[in-house]
């Protein structure tokens, strides 16, 4: 148990995470941990916040490689070790299914439900705590070599991890002219977001309602949207994650965040004119799907701008409740390491003010009230 199946569970879960190589795979609680000890060091920054992580995720994944190796080379600390790696297992996996998350990243992102790694986890821990070994372990002159044997291969992991290079990926350009799939009467003017009336095309006199997405726009008015000359392009190289620090964006514009060039485009001609609302949102969050519900389908508190992160199981998509908002997506391609729903307030283009907590009563409405 101790020698072999506890230690082979730990390295196939951080054999799995190193080729994954995102700590979008790391439960929210580690990352949170993380994120103060990056507070702590001074890297809370952005800029440095990801490779604090990369840094981080590839220590963490060292250290499994450590123990399991420690676990099978040196059979007088297997037990300790096999206990001690389990019960902080468990601990952080209760914590996870209380909070409902989804996945706890354990075996990748298609591994299976945290209640089922609990469960697994569990067993191991008390079949450790249980049987106990019938023989004294090996003997003192073979502890040297078995030393020497766990320093060799825990030099070799520690190699590895930190030498494999970091995933990059060439991502195409985005289709800015991809046809809508709301119901609503393109035209060949992007409709300004109005919260009282349905706007006017200037070129018909039949009267377009607001779309949950921008329609695709003719060569002929492609210059009156953002996205045609200011707004900022897709990089040709995106790094593999995004943490995006939203909090450290207020008082900036929001075209200057790296995670603004990764905005499927085209954008509202107006976006930088004026009070906006912007919310990252997942299709499937139920949560988001209530802050929409709650706040957004009766009267906007402003000109509304929805965009989802293009990790969601389409099965699980839930209706979008608002049907003045426009809505658009991040590009897909790299993982996108954000909770949600996030509210932004946004004013002539700055970030006024930004709520990553919705429960937070005060916080929410002084976004939405713009105070």
């Amino acid at each position: 148990m101790c020698r072999g199946i506890v230690p082979a569970w730990l390295f196939t879960g951080a054999l799995v995470k190193l080729f994954d190589g995102t700590p979008a795979l790391l439960p929210k609680q580690v990352r949170a941990v993380y994120s103060g000890i990056a507070k702590v060091v001074g890297m809370s920054a952005e800029a440095d916040l990801t490779r604090f992580f990369d840094i981080a995720l590839r220590g963490t994944i060292s250290m499994e490689f450590t123990l399991a190796a420690a676990m099978i080379l040196l059979p007088r600390f297997s037990r300790a070790i096999a206990a001690l790696v389990l019960t902080l297992f468990v601990a952080i996996l209760v914590s996870v299914v209380i909070s409902g998350d989804a996945s706890c990243g354990c075996f990748g992102s298609k591994g299976p439900p945290p209640i089922v790694v609990l469960i697994i986890d569990g067993t191991l821990l008390a079949c450790v705590l249980f049987f106990k070994p019938k023989h004294a372990t090996r003997q003192a002159k073979t502890t040297g070599a078995l030393a020497g044997a766990w320093v060799a291969a825990s030099a070799f992991a520690v190699a590895i991890t930190f030498g494999l290079p970091a995933k990059m990926m060439v991502q195409a350009q985005p289709i800015e002219n991809a046809p809508p799939t709301s119901t609503a009467t393109a035209s060949t003017t992007i409709p300004a977001p109005s919260t009282t009336t349905p706007t006017t095309t200037a070129n018909t006199s039949a009267t377009t309602p607001t779309s949950k997405q921008l329609p695709a726009q003719t060569p002929a008015t492609a210059t009156s949207s953002t996205s045609s000359s200011a707004w900022p392009k897709p990089p040709a190289q995106l790094q593999p994650y995004y943490m995006p620090q939203v909090e450290q964006w207020v008082g900036k514009p929001l075209r200057s965040q790296p995670l603004a060039a990764l905005i499927q485009q085209p954008l509202p001609a107006n976006l930088e004119q004026g009070r906006w609302i912007v919310m990252f949102f997942r299709k499937d969050c139920d949560h988001c799907h209530e802050v929409l519900e709650k706040h957004f389908m009766v009267k906007l508190p402003a000109p509304t701008l929805l965009i989802s992160i293009p990790d969601t199981n389409p099965a699980s998509e839930l209706p979008n409740p608002c049907t003045e908002c426009i809505e658009t997506s991040f590009i897909k391609g790299p993982e996108y390491v954000v909770g949600t729903p996030i509210l932004m307030s946004i004013e002539n283009g700055i970030v006024k003010r930004v709520c990553i907590d919705t429960d937070n009563r005060e916080s929410l409405e002084a976004t939405l009230q713009f105070r």
